[in-house]
C-alpha cells in the first residue's frame, strides 16, 4: 500500500532496474516517469519525456501526462499513481528545492496544496558512476524545505 504516512514501500526489482536504465539512457539529462499500481502494488514503470531536456531539472511532457491520466481514469480506480520518479545526474538521491517547489500548486507555495499528495517521489542518483542510488520520499506541506521531506524506505523484491 502507498500513500502519505506510509514509511515503507515495496517495488519489484525489474521496475527499479527499468528506472535506472531509463536514467542512464537519458544522460546527460534528467529522466522522469511514473510508476503505476494495482491494489497498491507497484506494477509498471512509464517513461515520460523530460520536456525541459535538462541535466538540472525535469518537466514531464504535458501530452504524455494527459495520456497517463486518461489511462488512470479509464481504469476506474483499478490502476493508481504509485510514484513519480526522476534522476539526478550529479547530485544525491534526495529531492532538490526545485523538486519540492514543483510538487505544489501553485508551484513554490510549500504551504499550499500538493498536486499528487499520495505519490512517493523517487530520485535515482547517478552521482557515483556505476553505483546508482534510489531513494523515496513523501513531499508534504511545511514551512521549510527540510520540513517538506519525509523519507520512505524502499524495499526492492
Amino acid at each position: 500500500m502507498v500513500g502519505r504516512g506510509v514509511a515503507m514501500a515495496v517495488i519489484p526489482r525489474p521496475l527499479v532496474d527499468e528506472m535506472v536504465a531509463h536514467s542512464l539512457e537519458d544522460l546527460p539529462n534528467e529522466a522522469c516517469g511514473v510508476i503505476l499500481a494495482v491494489d497498491g502494488v507497484a506494477t509498471a514503470v512509464h517513461r515520460v519525456p523530460n520536456a525541459a531536456a535538462s541535466p538540472y531539472r525535469y518537466v514531464m511532457d504535458d501530452e504524455e501526462q494527459l495520456k497517463l491520466q486518461q489511462r488512470l481514469d479509464e481504469s476506474k480506480g483499478e490502476e493508481t499513481l504509485f510514484a513519480i520518479y526522476h534522476s539526478h545526474v550529479a547530485s544525491e538521491a534526495r529531492p532538490s528545492q526545485t523538486d519540492v517547489n514543483m510538487a505544489f500548486w501553485p508551484p513554490g507555495d510549500i504551504s499550499g496544496a500538493l498536486m499528487y499528495p499520495d505519490a512517493i517521489y523517487i530520485v535515482v542518483s547517478l552521482a557515483e558512476e556505476g553505483a546508482p542510488v534510489v531513494q523515496g520520499f513523501h513531499i508534504i506541506a511545511g514551512d521549510s524545505y527540510e520540513a517538506c521531506l519525509e523519507p520512505v524506505e524502499l524495499h526492492f523484491e
